[in-house]
């Protein structure tokens, strides 16, 4: 059969590589790693990947960023929770997973590191999670930490290692009158100043004098009723919607002085339920605007603290 010049070149062209395929294919070669892409659903895809170096979360943000894709800690959403858009769940890899003493009472771990390993080097805070859970899912998750407000030093958390949806790293911990250096580094130099602002504010006044501290995001480690201000804290229970969890600095606490159990009158869950969008939603703009992150309405596990 013959096939003129014009048609020959037609043929031999590849067909154009969708977008998400694209995106597949170049998360896949950067982390050198295999991805299991999920079944489209109403439009919108899901694929899954372990990361094994935290060297590759830079280039995975950055893809996520250029195709809009959430970037989604495993264990925290779903493809099924997710709203209107598609998204990559990241697991914890091998390598992710490790600690290194600082000194008798501390230690630097990974994020990947499993709750059996902290509970098995004695670190008695953790008595009452799930032992398969990985420090970063631990630190998303808000039904591990104290409720009481002002509280959250009880979790041992001093320091996190964070990646912040614009890309820029930060290590947040303690901050006072001594330490003020977190104000130096160019992420936070805005942020903090507004966090501090948001405690004057009547309904946040109000959220600190409740038995249980009702928002997603614990504002209330900048008002401590127990240790000093502590800006590692305010991650506590995330959901993996604000930053992205590198390493963390973990101290080993005398016993288990959690509570989770307390609870807020069916009037206070009312109000909260009025408020709670409007205060969450100026939190999550402050820190991931683009929504390179899930939002508080995406998470799958049981995230209601109330």
């Amino acid at each position: 059969m013959h096939v003129n010049r014009r048609r020959f070149l037609t043929l031999s062209k590849r067909p154009q590589e969708g977008p998400w395929p694209a995106f597949c294919r170049r998360v896949q070669r950067a982390l050198e790693a295999p991805l299991s892409d999920e079944q489209e659903r109403d439009g919108y895809h899901s694929a899954r990947i372990p990361l094994h170096h935290l060297g590759d979360l830079p280039s995975l943000r950055q893809l996520c960023q250029e195709y809009d894709v959430a970037l989604v800690l495993d264990g925290t959403a779903t493809e099924k929770s997710m709203i209107g858009r598609s998204c990559l769940i990241v697991e914890s890899g091998q390598g992710l997973s490790g600690t290194e003493a600082i000194g008798d009472h501390a230690c630097l771990a990974l994020p990947g590191t499993t709750v059996a390993q902290m509970q098995a080097l004695g670190y008695e805070q953790f008595s009452h999670v799930p032992p398969g859970l990985t420090l970063a899912q631990w630190l998303a998750m808000p039904q591990w930490h104290d409720c009481r407000p002002g509280c959250t030093a009880s979790s041992g958390l001093e320091r996190v290692h964070a990646l912040f949806a614009d890309g820029q790293t930060a290590v947040l911990g303690g901050f006072g009158v001594n330490d003020e250096s977190p104000l130096r580094l160019p992420v936070l130099q805005k942020k903090i100043p507004l966090l501090f602002e948001l405690l004057s504010d009547t309904d946040i006044l109000r959220c600190l004098a409740l038995p249980r501290w009702p928002l997603a995001y614990r504002l209330d480690a900048l008002r401590p009723r127990l240790g000093d201000i502590n800006l590692a804290q305010l991650f506590l229970g995330h959901g993996g919607t604000l930053i992205w969890c590198q390493e963390l600095v973990i101290r080993r606490m005398p016993g288990n002085a959690i509570v989770t159990d307390l609870m807020l009158t069916e009037a206070d869950q009312d109000w909260v339920a009025g408020v709670h969008n409007h205060i969450e939603g100026n939190i999550k703009a402050m820190f991931d605007p683009a929504g390179l992150f899930v939002y508080p309405d995406e998470l799958s596990f049981a995230a209601d603290n109330l």
